[in-house]
């Protein structure tokens, strides 16, 4: 089947998440004709991943957080004359010519969209932190605990351990119990100091404290434990997860002596953070920050011409600071397209985007993750699960082979070549040449910088 070429269009964007949805709306209701690609089948991403239709949902919503304005959203984006959706469709290939950038599509619609400029909303992947055991089944980051649980209504198990750091543990704790699973506990390996740091930037955003001592709360209810400064340090089972060894941390996350315990469990999810998905912005040439997210301005520009980008790809900062940018980024394609937008409701946008930035960052910022992390790993603890390297075999090509940045390290150990592409490992792996060299490798973020954005068959090229 050959791949249709469809109409050239205004605005082209990639991703129908948080902040894709408000960008195409934006750039539509400035007059712009607007194609959206995403990898769902209904609008939402990750954030608002949705049960299919066939499921019947009585209600839909009860998961979600801020559900009521995001179907608002998905019925504009859904109905809007100017915007077409190509649904369950992947970006495989993104260039750029003098008119703008042509976009190459694999999946339910084998397309080249042509437009004149690219709004790049592609997320962010979840840090997965190893340790012994984290490759047996039962061991899941939160969101693909969320991604079960919302997109096809299945538990992640019967007896469930939440661990990790940062704000996403309460988040995802609470909808853990909203599914009727039992959770044994949330271990948070920071302590209640770091959380404290971020309190002057909570005026800034006071929804955010509110919305935690409601999870809090709800924890509460159903009494379960929420334990400061623990981690799941290894995880233990016959072909699947059967208990968790617990210990208390120190703060820079080394296990206190006397500290293990194990708890029974049948389920362990995990959450680190995330990463900004910057692949297919690296491809096109757009400058990082040093946190290896995509550099943009006020206006969401990045520093390609007619590429802008916005949401958690920009740094990671929640689904309401990706909302406002995308607003902002939409905003910003229109009239880099030529059509009249409303400057003073940017402006309004703006300075709430300002505003939610600075206290989401604040929170970051107060759960970092710690380099103790790296002793709770044993020589077999795989790092690359994709190609089946072992931590033992990344420490000697450090130490005794001399590599010293990213490159060296996937040529000499094969990390980062499997079918994620460095998805899981490439953080884990900058961390341990951070660790073992003690400066942060030169060519940091150099793994997700490939053309080709996604597998496609040999036959679509």
């Amino acid at each position: 089947m050959r791949a249709e070429t469809t109409p050239p269009v205004d605005v082209v964007v990639l991703g129908a998440g948080p902040a894709g949805v408000p960008a195409a709306l934006a750039a539509a209701d400035a007059g712009a004709t607007v194609t959206v690609i995403d990898a769902g089948e209904r609008p939402g991403g990750q954030y608002h991943r949705q049960l299919p239709r066939e499921a019947g949902a009585a209600r839909p919503g009860v998961l979600h957080h801020g559900w009521r304005a995001a179907t608002a959203r998905f019925r504009a984006f859904t109905t809007h004359p100017r915007i077409r959706h190509l649904a369950a469709t992947r970006a495989w290939l993104v260039e750029r010519d003098r008119d703008g950038v042509r976009v190459h599509t694999t999946g339910a619609h084998r397309a080249t969209v042509t437009g004149r400029t690219l709004v790049l909303a592609t997320g962010a992947t979840e840090r997965v932190l190893p340790f012994p055991g984290w490759d047996l089944p039962g061991v899941l980051t939160v969101g693909a605990a969320q991604a079960l649980i919302k997109g096809q209504g299945v538990r992640p198990g019967l007896r469930v351990l939440v661990a990790g750091t940062g704000p996403l543990l309460l988040a995802s704790s609470s909808t853990l119990l909203a599914a009727g699973t039992p959770v044994a506990a949330v271990l948070d390996a920071s302590g209640p100091t770091t959380w404290l740091s971020a309190a002057p930037a909570a005026v800034l955003s006071p929804g955010k404290p509110m919305e935690a001592a409601g999870h809090l709360a709800e924890l509460a209810r159903a009494r379960v434990p929420y334990l400061p400064n623990r981690a799941v340090i290894r995880v233990e089972g016959d072909g699947q997860v059967e208990r968790a060894v617990v210990a208390e941390v120190d703060p820079d996350w080394r296990i206190v002596p006397g500290t293990l315990r194990t708890e029974p469990v049948d389920a362990v999810c995990v959450s680190f953070g995330f990463v900004p998905n910057v692949g297919t912005a690296a491809a096109l040439g757009c400058a990082l920050t040093v946190e290896e997210a995509v550099r943009v301005d006020a206006a969401q520009r990045t520093t390609v011409d007619r590429v802008l980008a916005a949401g958690e790809v920009t740094g990671i900062a929640g689904a309401t600071v990706a909302t406002l940018e995308g607003a902002v980024a939409g905003a910003a394609a229109a009239d880099r397209a030529g059509y009249a937008v409303d400057r003073v409701r940017v402006r309004r946008l703006v300075r709430r985007r300002d505003r939610e930035r600075r206290a989401a960052e604040a929170l970051l910022r107060a759960t970092p993750i710690r380099e103790g992390w790296i002793t709770w790993l044993d020589d077999d603890t795989l790092v690359c699960r994709c190609e089946e390297v072992p931590y033992g075999r990344v420490r000697d090509a450090i130490a005794e082979l001399d590599a010293r940045d990213l490159r060296s390290v996937k040529l000499t150990t094969r990390c980062g070549m499997g079918l994620c592409q460095a998805a899981m490992c490439g953080s884990t792996v900058a961390d341990l040449l951070r660790h073992a060299t003690g400066r942060p490798p030169a060519d940091a973020g150099g793994l997700a910088h490939r053309a080709v954005a996604d597998p496609v068959a040999l036959g679509r090229l």
